[in-house]
């Protein structure tokens, strides 16, 4: 993808759509299908990340280098900013003490750095920016010294494992963080994406209805999967997987095909916006909307649709600043 992909930029943005309504779910029926199509979405991000890692070992590998650096900083600094709005809102609920806690138990440092379990000051969802940085690391070296061969075996390793964590995941109840983490929630699905990039010219020659077909069909599946309680196996996370494979050989095929040219347009600027800052939004939203004489049942419905329009807004109004920002220190430079 030499040039800007519309089309993955408009699925980009509703993916990270779908992601906020994870975390203030509409009620009923559409609420929890929203809500766990929705938690499949990170899925796109990394295949891209994967995508964009083929190429050059030298070149490529620099590349990796700048965005891990760039990832790395945008982590801490999103890290920073859940920190600073925890301490002050947890203070005004008069749980200071447990804000307190968390960060004086050192478990809670083992967990953040090995699972990214950020869950004790707001910021569950940054575990995907942490797992992105490892998984960045392990690429540089995949990459810099051409291990292909590796890349190949790693990709069946790690498959293997997520499978068989859905399983255990299933039978035990275990927590998400066991598979939301580098080694089988991002690693995997970059490696697929690197893979997908490799084998390009073949995707190319697949009929564009052939892949709409497939990717009606994988959507289909998920929605059938959401409805349906199959409690042997975790079936929604492959067929999630499955469909965005396909919306990513779409994307290949057509860039510029059907797409909501003010989605694609958020989608290339404002979507690691969206992602970062929009739990801060929830929060905010509901203390607000509580505040209001307003009947349970239309707060329910109310918080999803305030919080959407404020997560897309104040990621909106940081890209043009982050954007004139960064034009002004070129002009200068």
């Amino acid at each position: 993808m030499n040039k800007r992909n519309h089309f993955l930029d408009f699925w980009k943005f509703i993916a990270a759509i779908g992601v906020i309504l994870v975390h203030i779910q509409f009620p009923g029926t559409i609420g929890k299908i929203l809500a766990l199509s929705g938690s499949e979405g990170v899925c796109l991000f990394a295949l891209i990340s994967g995508y964009a890692c083929f190429g050059d070992s030298k070149e490529t590998s620099e590349k990796i280098i700048k965005r891990l650096k760039r990832n790395g900083l945008i982590t801490l600094i999103s890290i920073a900013v859940y920190v600073i709005f925890s301490y002050f809102l947890m203070k005004s609920l008069g749980q200071y003490a447990l804000w307190k806690n968390g960060f004086t138990d050192p478990n809670s440092y083992i967990r953040m750095l090995a699972l990214g379990d950020f869950e004790f000051f707001y910021a569950s969802h940054l575990w995907f920016m942490v797992a992105l940085v490892y998984s960045y690391i392990i690429f540089y070296f995949l990459v810099r010294y051409n291990l292909k061969t590796v890349i190949h075996i790693l990709l069946f390793i790690t498959i293997g494992l997520s499978i068989a964590v859905g399983i255990l995941m299933k039978i035990t109840g275990a927590s998400w963080h066991v598979r939301n983490n580098f080694l089988i929630g991002v690693l995997p699905l970059m490696l697929i994406g690197y893979v997908i990039a490799e084998q390009k010219e073949k995707i190319l020659k697949i009929s564009t209805a052939a892949l709409i077909t497939c990717s009606a069909a994988s959507a289909i599946a998920v929605l059938a999967a959401i409805c349906t309680d199959i409690t042997v196996f975790d079936i929604l996370h492959p067929l999630s997987v499955l469909f965005w494979i396909f919306i990513m050989m779409i994307g290949i095929k057509k860039p510029d095909w059907h797409i909501i040219k003010p989605f694609a347009y958020m989608g290339q600027n404002d979507t690691l916006y969206i992602y970062l800052f929009h739990v801060i939004v929830i929060l905010i939203m509901r203390s607000i909307i509580n505040s209001m004489p307003l009947s349970d049942d239309m707060i329910i419905l109310l918080l999803p649709i305030v919080s959407v329009i404020g997560s897309v807004l104040l990621a909106r109004l940081i890209s043009v600043i982050t954007t004139a920002v960064k034009n002004k220190t070129e002009h200068s430079a």
